[in-house]
């Protein structure tokens, strides 16, 4: 055991002895964190973490979670601008413009002027967007799948909707929660 005489401050406190058995975290409710009861903290921890992975299981195909928000916003739908896609994934708008100046480099986007405003770009998703988007999916959807497997499906779906009913009215116009 390491000598402590000479560290000045308090005595250490004695460490209690080990209890038998195998050895568990606590659960949330055992520990005494109040945040761990506000629906809102809960949400926000489980979409960063769930952010982190999606993050890490996309960056073998050179992306980022908003890269692959991008395509995805732009798979169907209604035409969006860059400054739609700024709005509903709260990118400031110069990062936007670098972003979709990187997808159309790497042949993902194509801009093409709104003819009902020339001051504004309409996003089409290309061939090898769709392509990318594909891939890319698949990588997301296998995270969510192991992130949400403690969940039964039936929950799982329950949890997409009930997100989707404390959403509906907070989407900007051109969206809508099916």
């Amino acid at each position: 055991m390491p000598r402590t005489d000479h560290i000045p401050g308090p005595a250490p406190a004695a460490v209690p002895a080990a209890v038998p058995g195998p050895a568990s975290a606590p659960t949330a409710a055992e520990f005494a964190f109040p945040l761990v009861r506000r629906t809102g903290y809960l949400l926000h921890k489980a979409g960063v973490l769930l952010m982190h992975e999606a993050d890490r299981a996309l960056e073998s195909r050179g992306m980022r979670m908003r890269y692959f928000y991008v395509l995805a916003a732009l798979e169907g739908g209604p035409s969006l601008s860059q400054q739609d896609l700024s709005g509903l994934l709260n990118l400031d708008p110069t990062t936007m413009v670098a972003l979709i100046d990187e997808m159309e480099s790497a042949g993902h986007v194509e801009r093409r002027r709104n003819p009902a405003d020339r001051r504004r770009y309409i996003l089409d998703l290309t061939d090898a967007g769709r392509e990318a988007l594909l891939g890319a999916s698949r990588a997301v959807e296998e995270v969510e799948q192991d992130f949400l497997s403690a969940v039964p499906a039936a929950d799982r779906e329950r949890l997409r909707d009930i997100l989707g009913e404390v959403l509906a009215d907070r989407w900007p116009s051109v969206i809508s929660c099916e």
